[in-house]
């Protein structure tokens, strides 16, 4: 039985991983020469219902019809031969090549008896595919000397060359100045005027209203609703995504941060940044740095730790100025970091829990082999008591634990290093509601013990939810301070 015609429908989709549900009976339809925008917290379950669509992940229960035809999306080649293709954050182009040998990838113009590829003629064509829009991109040029958006829009040209007519955009204008911004949003108008169809994801809401004809909000893994964006507006956008009362999410909080400033930032500027940004830390204070990729937060949480030399300004630390030129003087000074990137910068994944758990502070790493293995199970079931941890063995290898896990056991081993600050760099990405939970009272708790913590968090609600201020960053620039009477999630929502 055939559906009435429109791009794409997903009927009644469900999926899980292990046993939490990421998906719950989501229907999700986009019209032909559509732009439909798909909105929603982190953890939503927007990630999932794109990697379904391009045959990521298999649902586990639902239906697929594309133009009318109900029909299966095994991996991305068939997703891709089915004429949808993603764009994300991170390009896919290859850096040498030309900007038409990346058009053509895939599917270049060969000569029919010799095989020989016929460079001449693809530079031809992508040329006539660019005066089509018009765009000025020399097709002869190497991918790596054009600019961010110049790169989205070849990616746009990669896929209309290989017949796309589904575009999954997950934050295309990451990273984009306004100009780019404004030449990007051209071509995805020239797009729906040629009856493609484009699916927007975006945390910037007002993007949302430039660009969509249509908006749907996940929340929890489902739709909780699909509106024309001419009948609602940012602050209604924003309830839907949220749902719930901030304080049902969070623990209360006791104490109050003291008088005693721990760290001075002053004019801290990167290669990210577009202004310089002051700021400071005082002791059981915890301040929140919030903004989407692109906006600088993790590079200002590197530098503080020692791991990025790339920025100038000056830093203060309990009231004489240092330079903290690596992760050993961070450490040595009293600062520590739990990383975005839990796999490749917080864990070692071929150790045991019981190891990385005792592996507590760097200078550390090597004393850790000649540790006794009482003193490291001491150290191993202490953490696991205050965060909860329950893995099976705690000889078991960091790489089978669930990334909940994975997380919790890095928060808790920067922790116990008995720091005066603590950088937190997402601490609960990829964590269930329950462990954030724990985490979020660890957070306080050790706030409430004088302990001064950076949060750097793209989850707005968080930052609401735990901090005494916050530092709103957007595109390398602090655009606002939210202190503790004046936060407000829908106006973060908005400025971030």
């Amino acid at each position: 039985m055939e559906k009435e015609e429109k791009a794409l429908e997903l009927i009644n989709v469900h999926k899980h991983f292990g046993g939490i549900y990421a998906l719950r009976g989501i229907h999700f339809e986009v019209e032909e020469g559509e732009v439909h925008a798909l909105v929603g917290e982190n953890g939503a379950g927007k990630s999932t219902l794109i990697k379904i669509i391009t045959g990521v992940h298999p649902l586990d229960e639902g239906e697929i019809y594309l133009f009318g035809k109900r029909v299966k999306i095994e991996n991305p080649i068939v997703a891709r031969q089915r004429g949808i293709v993603a764009i994300y954050q991170e390009s896919s182009l290859i850096e040498n090549f030309t900007v038409a040998q990346n058009i053509f990838l895939g599917h270049e113009i060969q000569e029919n008896r010799s095989g020989w590829l016929m460079e001449k003629m693809m530079v031809k064509e992508s040329q006539e595919l660019m005066e089509q829009f018009p765009l000025s991109i020399d097709p002869l040029q190497k991918v790596k000397n054009i600019g961010l958006g110049d790169k989205r829009i070849v990616e746009i040209l990669k896929a209309l060359s290989n017949n796309a007519q589904i575009f999954i955009m997950d934050e295309p204008t990451a990273g984009m100045s306004k100009i780019e911004i404004e030449n990007f949003f051209k071509i995805v108008r020239d797009l729906k005027k040629r009856r493609k169809t484009v699916i927007y994801i975006s945390h910037h809401l007002e993007e949302i209203f430039q660009i969509a004809d249509r908006v749907t909000v996940l929340r929890d893994g489902e739709n909780v609703g699909t509106h024309s964006t001419k009948d609602i507006q940012i602050s209604e956008l924003v309830r839907m995504m949220i749902g719930r009362n901030l304080e049902s999410e969070f623990p209360k909080r006791f104490g109050a941060p003291g008088d005693k400033v721990l760290l001075e930032v002053k004019n801290f500027f990167s290669e990210r940044m577009l202004a310089p940004i002051s700021f400071s830390l005082r002791s059981g204070e915890i301040l929140g740095i919030t903004g989407i990729i692109g906006s600088g937060k993790t590079e200002l949480g590197k530098s503080l730790f020692g791991l990025s030399q790339n920025y100038s300004g000056d830093y203060f630390l309990y009231g004489k100025k240092v330079r903290i030129d690596s992760p050993q003087k961070a450490v040595q000074l009293g600062v520590s970091f739990i990383p975005e990137d839990r796999k490749n910068e917080g864990l070692f994944l071929q150790l045991p829990i019981v190891d990385n758990l005792s592996m507590i502070i760097i200078d550390q790493a090597v004393k850790m082999l000649f540790t006794s293995n009482r003193k490291k199970i001491s150290i191993a079931n202490e953490i696991i008591r205050d965060l909860l941890i329950h893995p099976p063995n705690i000889h078991m290898m960091a790489r089978n634990l669930s990334g909940g896990n994975q997380q919790k056991v890095v928060v808790g081993k920067w922790i116990k290093s008995q720091p005066k600050i603590i950088i937190m760099d997402e601490p609960t990405r990829g964590v269930d509601v329950g462990a954030k939970y724990e985490i979020y009272k660890l957070i306080l708790r050790f706030a409430d013990e004088g302990l001064g913590i950076i949060l750097l968090s793209s989850e707005f609600k968080e930052v609401a939810g735990l901090c005494d201020r916050i530092f709103i960053l957007r595109k390398g620039e602090a655009v606002a301070e939210m202190k503790s009477s004046q936060k407000n999630l829908e106006q973060l929502y908005q400025l971030a």
